[in-house]
C-alpha cells in the first residue's frame, strides 16, 4: 500500500525512533566511551546540497564510522531535513559552514574532492593521508569550481552501467568505508560494538 507524505514521515519518525532504542539497549560503558574515544581524522564537507534529506544520510555515514566532523554548507533556501539521521544526530559531531571557511580551517589536512571531473582519479589508487577532509557536491550541480581549486585532489568511483553518478549520500558512503579500512587497519581503530568488531577479527 502506497504511503502519503504525512504517512511515511511518522513511519520515518517510528523508525528513528527504534534505532535510538537500539542504542539504548548498549552497556552504558560503550555509550559513554561513544562521546570520549577518539575518532577517526576524517572530515566530510558538504557543499549545497540540493536536496535537503542528504543531510540525515550524511550524519548517519559519519557516526558509522566515527569521523570527527561532518560540515553542512548551507542551502540556498536555509533549509535542512535529517531525514534517515537514525539516531545519529546525538553522538555525531556536525555543523554549518561554508565549505570555502571549512576548507580553510583545514590548513593541516588532505583535502580531496569526490567529483567525476576530468583530473579525478579513482579512489582505490589514490593514496589518502590523514587527516583528510572529503569534499562532496550535489549529484546536479557538483561541486563549485571556488571549491575545487582549494583541493589537493579529485577521485571518482568507477561507474560500469549507463549511469554516471551516484546519490551523494552513496558516492560518500563508498569512499567513507574506504578510507575508515585503511585507517583501522593501519591504527588499530576498534569499532564500539561486539558485532563489528569480530568482522575485523584476524586469525593467527
Amino acid at each position: 500500500m502506497r504511503l502519503n507524505y504525512r504517512e511515511r514521515q511518522a513511519r520515518m519518525r517510528q523508525i528513528a525512533e527504534s534505532a535510538w532504542q537500539d542504542i539504548e539497549t548498549l552497556p552504558e560503558s560503550i555509550r559513554e566511551r561513544a562521546d570520549i574515544l577518539p575518532r577517526m581524522p576524517i572530515e566530510i564537507i558538504a557543499c549545497p546540497l540540493g536536496k535537503a534529506v542528504n543531510h540525515g544520510g550524511l550524519l548517519r555515514i559519519g557516526e558509522a564510522f566515527r569521523v570527527q566532523m561532518v560540515t553542512f554548507a548551507f542551502e540556498n533556501d536555509r533549509g535542512n531535513d535529517f531525514s534517515g539521521h537514525r539516531g545519529a544526530i546525538r553522538w555525531q559531531p556536525y555543523r554549518w559552514m561554508s565549505a570555502l571557511d571549512a576548507l580553510d580551517e583545514a590548513k593541516d589536512r588532505q583535502k580531496v574532492a569526490l567529483t567525476l571531473s576530468p583530473d579525478a582519479v579513482n579512489f582505490e589508487d589514490f593514496e589518502f593521508k590523514f587527516p583528510v577532509s572529503l569534499v562532496v557536491g550535489s549529484e546536479i550541480d557538483g561541486i563549485p569550481p571556488e571549491v575545487l581549486e582549494r583541493c589537493d585532489a579529485s577521485v571518482a568511483i568507477p561507474m560500469f552501467g549507463l549511469m554516471g553518478s551516484l546519490n551523494v549520500a552513496t558516492a560518500t558512503a563508498i569512499v567513507i568505508q574506504h578510507l575508515a579500512s585503511q585507517y583501522a587497519h593501519a591504527n588499530g581503530f576498534e569499532p564500539l560494538r561486539e558485532s563489528s568488531k569480530s568482522l575485523l577479527a584476524v586469525d593467527d
